[in-house]
């Protein structure tokens, strides 16, 4: 029997909000998405992160689990080393966004846009860790993004070389065929 996934992220409650459409078009366009589902994951991670500092603070208690969110944050590099739990609450989807593999690649200067990082994750020439990683969503640590790569394929010169050889070929082909029309 086939397990049945379930949607990682919820969408938006209201059918139509024309502010909220624009925000979305505009995080788009910025962080190069292929939709509006990965705006919606990257608020699904941030709800998480909220939601558990809440249930933290309410308890007071749980010094571990409050030491390991701030750990779990900072190790992805959403807050400082010495922040507070309080500093969960004023984290923002863009904190969620800067911190995607294919945002990564292009603020290193691996490509000159956001669609064309996107591209060269998801095409496979992109390593963290000596590990191909293809998805653009990929969350990055700080450990991680130093040691990402991007590794281009070099180009075929061979191919080239025998495009040329036909060319000339074809060029040689046709001035013997006009040399014998003539007599």
């Amino acid at each position: 029997m086939v397990k049945k996934l379930k949607k990682t992220y919820e969408t938006p409650n209201e059918g139509w909000s024309e502010e909220r459409i624009q925000r979305e078009e505009e995080l788009t366009e910025e962080y190069g998405l292929n939709n509006k589902k990965e705006i919606y994951k990257a608020q699904s991670q941030l709800r998480s992160f909220r939601r558990k500092a809440r249930e933290l603070v309410s308890e007071e208690d749980d010094s571990e689990a409050v030491n390991d969110i701030k750990q779990r944050a900072h190790d992805i590099g959403l807050v400082k080393g010495n922040a507070e739990l309080e500093d969960l609450f004023t984290l923002n989807v863009t904190d969620f966004l800067d911190r995607r593999l294919q945002t990564a690649v292009n603020r290193r200067g691996y490509s000159d846009t956001v669609n064309e990082a996107r591209q060269l994750v998801v095409h496979g020439h992109v390593y963290v860790d000596g590990q191909r990683v293809n998805v653009p969503g990929y969350l990055l640590t700080k450990q991680e993004e130093k040691n990402l790569e991007v590794r281009r394929p070099e180009p075929e010169e061979e191919v080239e070389e025998e495009n040329d050889t036909t060319e000339e070929e074809s060029q040689d082909s046709e001035e013997s065929e006009d040399e014998g029309g003539d007599e």
